[in-house]
């Protein structure tokens, strides 16, 4: 059997809406079997984390727990150093090699717009594009160009406007997340006390 596989990397500091809405649009959009929720170790070109890897990774469970679509990939949390895609990609087509040897799969990389922007300075940008197709949500009516040698597929996402550093602030200041995350994310932040400085 050959399956069509999303990767949905982030901080996922917290993991929100939006992030689960690309998911949805784009399995739908590029008919995947399902997509992985990868949560950084290190994530060597984003802000440092706030919350620990064990709580952003039980916040992505909830998160898949929910969706049937939707799994959970561990692979960067325990790796020392820097996360760099190209090192997550290897792995996870290793990890299904093993799970599966009598399957093939191709990969889909779920970005963002601003990451896709930055796409040529990551770490072996050329190896990526080789392994994966390259799927970039953006909020509905930005334009966006394909960069040289780095095709993709943009889709729109309402609500990519949603953002982590919102709801920690929001948090901080006893604001409401309930339109922002799922219920049980929430009452994962609540119960942890997460974001309240």
């Amino acid at each position: 059997m050959r399956f069509r596989i999303g990767i949905l990397g982030g901080s996922f500091d917290p993991i929100h809406l939006a992030h689960l809405e690309a998911a949805h649009i784009a399995r739908e959009r590029c008919v995947l079997d399902f997509v992985y929720l990868v949560p950084a170790g290190i994530p060597y070109h984003r802000e440092q984390v706030v919350a620990s890897s064990e709580q952003r990774r039980a916040m992505c469970e909830l998160v898949a727990q929910e969706h049937d679509w939707v799994q959970l990939s561990t692979i960067d949390l325990g790796r020392p150093g820097n996360t760099y895609t190209i090192d997550t990609i290897i792995g996870l087509t290793q990890e299904f090699t093993q799970q599966h040897p009598n399957d093939s799969a191709e990969w889909f990389l779920i970005l963002g717009a601003d990451a896709y922007h930055s796409f040529p300075q990551w770490k072996d940008p050329t190896g990526i594009a080789q392994t994966v197709r390259i799927v970039v949500v953006a909020r509905p009516g930005e334009q966006h160009e394909e960069i040289e040698n780095f095709p993709c597929d943009f889709i729109d996402v309402p609500g990519w406007e949603i953002s982590s550093t919102e709801i920690r602030f929001k948090v901080e200041h006893k604001e409401s997340i309930a339109q922002l995350v799922s219920p049980e994310v929430n009452e994962y932040i609540q119960a942890h006390t997460l974001y309240r400085n």
